[in-house]
This record gives structure tokens, C-alpha cells and sequence, in this order.
């Protein structure tokens, strides 16, 4: 899932704005969190949005859900059974289960679902995760538009509680993925009878989760209310959850020591320090499966030497950036799926091993010998979100390439919602780019870069599909992550992206918020959660 670094309703409540001012410590019966940018779809199969994901995981359950930590329990499905040759997976749902509107849940409408992201006309980017995450029979024909007949794809429903999931690989990581944010279940007649429009109209939106859809104000708020009909509404203690678009991070922590939100999306990187110093219970930095790296447009006839593109990487101070520039927390990376299964050791990007002066000096090498330099400076834009840290990566990476390399690079800030679009519709040279995994492996990475799965980056390259397919038919950690580790190296000696760092997940929580669990994931599922 890519994604970027609402008010409590208390009338009158006058609370210092100072930086050390603490949330207040009582609570009413609405969880006020911040989202960042506005959401950019409330379409369960389409939305591939991490922080639009925390609304939706809320509103809707997989068959999997992720308790705190971002640990895997069951959710619609209380059990399963795996194949011997790990090939197929039978999910049993529970009994009585309803949709918010009280009608049945019944297994085909989780086949539906897949079928749905899988067809060419949604214009979902969350098919890959069918049939290269894991190799779903039909999955890659259906999404290819090789075929439009449901019944070739391997997500069967032999009875309204059986979901049948046949791969022609080995996935044993396919727990990760049966959440909502990949396959909540799908409502048919609400889309037959709405359309996709219905999705963002809280009157007719019918959803299966813990909580339900109340409103929907673009640029202000998503508020939603506990589902009666959810089948553990029991156990979830909050009544009502309410996101805010809390696009200025400055303004966010303003609203924050002002009682007005919960839970924060971020913090100022600026102001981490004294926040640590005088309200560390309330300051949740801890690491998460998020990596940045800058894409370059293949398609650019300056980009497309593999030289230029090496240059630009190397003329890259990854722990300047990180340490005197943005000073969030990240940790410099020189590889793209490495850093979080600690079994897992994958390559770096070439010339990894030099120091900086030594790869800056292979970097003036590599753009002279392309023929650019002071008499003709290499022009290019970067496209990154307006995010505080976000635009203070973009500003000293603009800044690095002028110094080392003369480039002339302009940084275009964009709200979250024209940056996601942005990097479909083309018309960017760099991409300030992010995935945030599904699970701590390198797994989860390096499927989201096969070129069959998101044509965003026009790359072609055959042997890296071959050896992740190689991966693919081993069974076990340990093996698969030999064959992962040489599919890696294809795609860091290919350059067709900087890697730039492993992310944090920052957030402020409010004492009175209980059940905050650091998730590596970034699953925070608000029915976990109590205000005290």
C-alpha cells in the first residue's frame, strides 16, 4: 500500500497551546483520529491508500482481521485448513454473520469481491496482490483480460460458509493478505443498485465491519458509528470514531494539544525532540514496513541510461538526509526489501560498499561520460506529497544532485490524492515514492515490483518475473528467501529506482487512549481500541 509522512466534539473547552500541553485526560464517546491528506477512495476493492485503509479496515472485515500489534486473528472466517501442499487454503466462516443492513453474509460475496478487484473495468491496484503476492488460479488471466469468465478464477464458494482459495504456488504468507484492506467482502446488490458511487454515500453504503458509515465530507471528516449488526459488537468499546483531514502536521499537533483529536497522523519532525521531553508517554515512534525510494520515469530519454540513472542514485547522501535534513527517525537504506525479516540478507544497490566521497565521484564519472554537466545541466521534476518530511527529502535530494551533479531538479508538492494520481497519469521524471508491506519479509516488496504486476513503472524485464516465479515454488522461509534475495538483485542492478530509506510509523496518543499497540503493519483497527 503506498501512503504519505478529527476534532472531538468538546464544547468550549479552553486548553493551552503550549508544545508541552497534554491532551486532556477525559474522554466522550468518539475517537478523533487524524488521516493526513484526504482520502483517496472509499471503494473497498479500488482504495490501495494506507491511511484511507485505517476508515476502511473500521468499516469493513476480511476474513482475516489484525488485532493490536498487527498480529493475525480470525475475523469473518474463525477457522481454516491448509492443503498439505500448502497450495489451498479453506476458510470457514461464522455462523450468523450479517452485513450492516442485516442481510446475510454468505462466502460468494468474498469471491465477488476478488473478482471484482481482479476485472480490468474497476481499475483496481490491488489485483497483484492475486496473482503475484500469491499466484491465485486465473487470477493473472482474469486481471490481464485473457479471459472474463469468473468461474477460471481458483476463489470458490462450494457453500455459503466455505471459501476455497487454490494458488498454483505455495503462499505461506498468504495470511497476511486475507484482511480488509485486500479482500473485504463485496455487497453486490449495493454496487448493482449504486454503483461505485454508492461506496462514498453513507445512506447507501453496506459494509460488515465493527463500524459503520455516518458521514462522508470531503476535505473535513469521515465519521462512523459501532455496527449493531457486526458479530462482535460485544467487544468493541467506542461508539463513535470520527477521521479527520489533517493535512498540515503543524496544525495537527495544534489540534492535538488542544484536546481536539485522539490519536495524531504524524508528527513535526522539528518538534519530536521536545515532545520526547516533555510528553514521551504520548509519543509513538516505532518501525514500521515502510520504504522510500524515487522512481525514475523509464520512459524519459535522458532516464532511460542506466548511467544517469546510477549517478543519481549515488549522488544520494542517505545519511545526511535522514540525520541533518529531515531528522524523522528513518533509517538510510541502500536496498529495497531488506531490513525487516532478520532471516532474510538481500543484496544492496551497486557501489553500496564505497563511501559517499567515493560514490559521488563514480556519480560526476557516470553523468559526464552521459554528457551532462554545468554546460548542459539534466532537468528533471520531483513529485512528492506535501508532508512535511516528505517535501524536506525531495528539497535535499533536489539540493544534492545540483551540488554533486549540476542537475536542475524543480520539487512539485501534491496533496496525497494527486500524488497516487500523478503516478499513474505519467508526467514526472522522479516519483518520490512509498510501499508500505503487508508483513515484515521481503516478499511482500518484491512482488509489487514484478512488471506484471503495476504497469506504473514501465519496466519489462523478464528474468526478474522468472526467479520471483523460482521463489515462488518453494515451501518453506528459508528457501524462498535464497530465490528472493537473486530476484532483489535484478531489480537493484536494473536502477529503476533510488532506494532512499525504511520509515517509522509517529504518531501522538492521548492518555486516555487505551489498547495503542505499536504495529509494524500499520494496522490500528479502532474496535481494539478504549477511551477511559
Amino acid at each position: 500500500m503506498k501512503t504519505t509522512g478529527i476534532g472531538r466534539w468538546l464544547a468550549g473547552a479552553a486548553l493551552a497551546l503550549s508544545l508541552g500541553a497534554a491532551a486532556p485526560a477525559f474522554a466522550d464517546d468518539v475517537l478523533d483520529r487524524g488521516i493526513g491528506s484526504e482520502w483517496s477512495s472509499l471503494d473497498p476493492q479500488v482504495n490501495f491508500d494506507g491511511a484511507a485503509g485505517w476508515i476502511l479496515m473500521d468499516a469493513y472485515e476480511g476474513l482475516v482481521t489484525y488485532g493490536p500489534g498487527g498480529d493475525v486473528q480470525p475475523g469473518a472466517a474463525e477457522s481454516w485448513d491448509i492443503s498439505e501442499d500448502g497450495k489451498t487454503y479453506t476458510f470457514h466462516l461464522r455462523e450468523g454473520l450479517k452485513w450492516s443492513n442485516g442481510d446475510p453474509i454468505v462466502a460468494q460475496d468474498f469471491v465477488n469481491s476478488v473478482a471484482r478487484t481482479l476485472d480490468p473495468a474497476t481499475v483496481s491496484e490491488k489485483g497483484y496482490y492475486f496473482y503475484s503476492v500469491v499466484q491465485v488460479k486465473g487470477a493473472a488471466d482474469i486481471a490481464n483480460g485473457v479471459t472474463t469468465d469468473a468461474s477460471a478464477l481458483g476463489v470458490t464458494a462450494p457453500d455459503d460458509r466455505t471459501v476455497v482459495i487454490d494458488m498454483l504456488t505455495p503462499a505461506p504468507h498468504i495470511m497476511f493478505i486475507m484482511g480488509a484492506f485486500q479482500i473485504p467482502p463485496l455487497h453486490t446488490p449495493s454496487l448493482q443498485a449504486n454503483g461505485a458511487a454508492g461506496f462514498v454515500d453513507p445512506a447507501k453504503v453496506v459494509s460488515n465491519g465493527a463500524y459503520v458509515f455516518r458521514e462522508i465530507v470531503p476535505q473535513s471528516h469521515v465519521l462512523l458509528e459501532k455496527n449493531p449488526n457486526y458479530w462482535d459488537a460485544a467487544n468493541v468499546a467506542i461508539p463513535f470514531v470520527k477521521y479527520y483531514v489533517t493535512e498540515d502536521v503543524t496544525t495537527e499537533l495544534k489540534r492535538y494539544q488542544a484536546g481536539e483529536l485522539d490519536i495524531t497522523y504524524d508528527i513535526p519532525v522539528n518538534q519530536i525532540e521536545a515532545l520526547k521531553a516533555s510528553i514521551p508517554e504520548q509519543v509513538f515512534i516505532s518501525p514500521a514496513t515502510e520504504v522510500t525510494y524515487y522512481s525514475f520515469d523509464l520512459t524519459k530519454p535522458e532516464l532511460q541510461d542506466i548511467n544517469v540513472r546510477m549517478a543519481l542514485s549515488l549522488a544520494i547522501d542517505r545519511e545526511v538526509l535522514q540525520e541533518k535534513i529531515v531528522k524523522g527517525g528513518a533509517i538510510p537504506s541502500y536496498s529495497y526489501a531488506g531490513g525487516f525479516d532478520p532471516t532474510y540478507d538481500g543484496p544492496k544497490m551497486p557501489y553500496a560498499e564505497l563511501t559517499q566521497a567515493e560514490r559521488e565521484a563514480k556519480a560526476v564519472e557516470l553523468m559526464t561520460a552521459a554528457g551532462f554537466g554545468p554546460g548542459n545541466p539534466l532537468k528533471l521534476n520531483i513529485i512528492t506529497t506535501v508532508a512535511e518530511d516528505r517535501t524536506r527529502l525531495a528539497q535535499g535530494v533536489a539540493l544534492m544532485w545540483k551540488k554533486v551533479l549540476g542537475v536542475e531538479a524543480t520539487v512539485e508538492p501534491m496533496e496525497r490524492k494527486a500524488w497516487l494520481d500523478a503516478f499513474y497519469a505519467g508526467g514526472w521524471d522522479v516519483f518520490a515514492d512509498n510501499l508500505i508491506g503487508d508483513f515484515a519479509g521481503a516478499e511482500t516488496f518484491l512482488a509489487y515490483q514484478r512488471p506484471s504486476s503495476d504497469p506504473g513503472y514501465n519496466w519489462v524485464k523478464p528474468e526478474y518475473d522468472a526467479q520471483m516465479d523460482v521463489a515462488a515454488t518453494k515451501p518453506d522461509a528459508a528457501s524462498r528467501n535464497i530465490e528472493l534475495a537473486k530476484a532483489e538483485k535484478i531489480l537493484l542492478d536494473d536502477l529503476i529506482f533510488a532506494p532512499i530509506a525504511i520509515e517509522p510509523s509517529r504518531s501522538l496518543v492521548s492518555p486516555h487512549v487505551k489498547g495503542w499497540v505499536a504495529s509494524p503493519t500499520g494496522y490500528y483497527n479502532s474496535q481494539f481500541l478504549s477511551l477511559e
